[in-house]
């Protein structure tokens, strides 16, 4: 990540989506299709998603605006990424399961959060 990091820095992008999908198989997958090949996204990757993009922030010094995907079904999981460095979140996995209004869900569960948090 270091080498996407440097260049990054030194090109003066505007901004970089971390991180959407793996090709790793995390032990703990339940279905059936666990092992088939492709990119892997959604709730599996939240957890690995969020550390990519703290890393990435770090790595940058919060330079560049970084928009946090992978996994986000929630406030909560939305609150993690934008903790982690993130200033904007996608969603797209969710919205396959929910639909569009998904969105509006998650978006009350994070100002709920915020407010609760005091922010």
């Amino acid at each position: 990540m270091s080498d996407v990091a440097q260049v990054a820095l030194e090109t003066g992008i505007d901004g970089m989506i971390v991180s959407n999908t793996t090709n790793a198989r995390p032990s703990g997958l339940l279905s059936k299709y666990k092992v088939e090949s492709g990119g892997l996204s959604g709730a599996p990757i939240k957890d690995v998603s969020t550390e990519c993009i703290r890393t990435m922030y770090r790595l940058t010094d919060g330079a560049i605006p970084i928009i946090g995907v992978g996994g986000v079904g929630s406030g909560k999981d939305a609150l993690e990424k934008l903790k982690a460095g993130a200033c904007l979140i996608q969603v797209y996995s969710m919205m396959v399961y929910e639909g569009p209004g998904v969105v509006s869900r998650i978006r009350e569960e994070l100002v709920n959060l915020l407010v609760e948090g005091g922010f």
